[in-house]
């Protein structure tokens, strides 16, 4: 029996798939599939049951799954005991985009002279994804927007970093250009660029906000924000962004787009990040996380964001 035979099928549980653990992981998925078999010839037993609509562990596995996640968990900790010594290591962080793009950055700034060895591997998604990437133990850890089911997961702590509103951009060729202001109905009115699937499902985001009344005249999809961006500055389209997590925004700052607050519906809500119950933080993933929290201080008291406080204005 070897590590890599119990690391494989411990891969196998946690994506419910051979072929996206094997992708996951940078193999073939025969080679997966293949140490998995060979695991159970050895062992004299049958592991996963196998259908059309994936794996998941027979009850023999489940024992097995317990004992693997005890022996790696322990390589883990020698080999994070070791990594502390030098400061270095992998970061995994999965963030709904616009945290990408506005605190991400200045966090690895400040981490960089300390901690130049720490290797950030961030991916972005719409908040319930995050949610699930945290839940499954894909990221140490994720910044969201605050949504209701949220409250309703066992394995997820929550807590709170600022609170933040949506805005509609527009550019100069929307006739609402020189307003400070649009109502719900006239933005109604305008072509509309989606952001992934926003308004096609609730994702923890501002689908949920938006609710299931009349929503957005969407003409476009994509999932490139610059994109959208560019659209809005050469012709009519418009498009919801965070009003604090855009103050930075080139398009913003150079005069290409103008943010319109909706004066006649509530679009606020809260960001913060989520911490997996089930995979504890190591220090590491730690000392990031008081780096994320510390940098949404220093830009709360230079763009006075609201931080933390009581979970009055969340996304619904």
């Amino acid at each position: 029996m070897k590590i890599e035979q119990l690391y494989l099928f411990k891969e196998a549980v946690k994506y419910n798939s051979v072929s996206a653990a094997a992708e996951k992981n940078f193999m073939s998925q025969s080679s997966v599939s293949s140490s998995i078999i060979n695991l159970e010839k050895e062992l004299g037993t049958e592991l996963l049951r196998r259908s059309n609509a994936g794996v998941s562990p027979t009850i023999t596995g489940e024992l097995l799954l317990k004992k693997a996640e005890e022996i790696l968990k322990a390589i883990d900790d020698i080999t994070e005991m070791a990594r502390e010594q030098q400061k270095a290591g992998e970061i995994s962080i999965s963030c709904i985009p616009c945290i990408c793009d506005w605190i991400i950055p200045s966090t690895v700034h400040s981490l960089k002279e300390d901690m130049a060895d720490i290797l950030f591997s961030v991916t972005t998604g719409e908040s319930s994804q995050v949610a699930h990437d945290v839940s499954s133990g894909i990221a140490k850890f994720g910044i969201l927007i605050h949504y209701g089911e949220l409250e309703r997961s066992t394995d997820l702590k929550y807590t709170p970093l600022f609170q933040d509103e949506y805005v509609l951009y527009v550019g100069k060729s929307s006739p609402y250009w020189d307003r400070e202001s649009i109502t719900y109905g006239e933005l109604l009115e305008e072509p509309y660029i989606a952001y992934r699937d926003e308004f096609k499902r609730y994702n923890g985001g501002l689908t949920n906000m938006i609710g299931s009344g009349k929503l957005p005249k969407v003409v476009f999809r994509t999932d490139n924000l610059d994109s959208i961006k560019s659209m809005i500055t050469y012709n009519q389209y418009v498009a919801f962004f965070p009003r604090c997590m855009s103050e930075n925004d080139f398009y913003v700052q150079n005069g290409h787009i103008r943010r319109l607050k909706v004066s006649d519906k509530s679009l606020s809500f809260e960001v913060g990040y989520v911490e997996s119950i089930k995979y504890k933080l190591k220090k590491l993933d730690k000392i990031v996380l008081n780096a994320v929290k510390d940098t949404v201080r220093k830009m709360g008291q230079k763009q006075g964001i609201l931080e933390g406080g009581e979970n009055n204005q969340k996304a619904k």
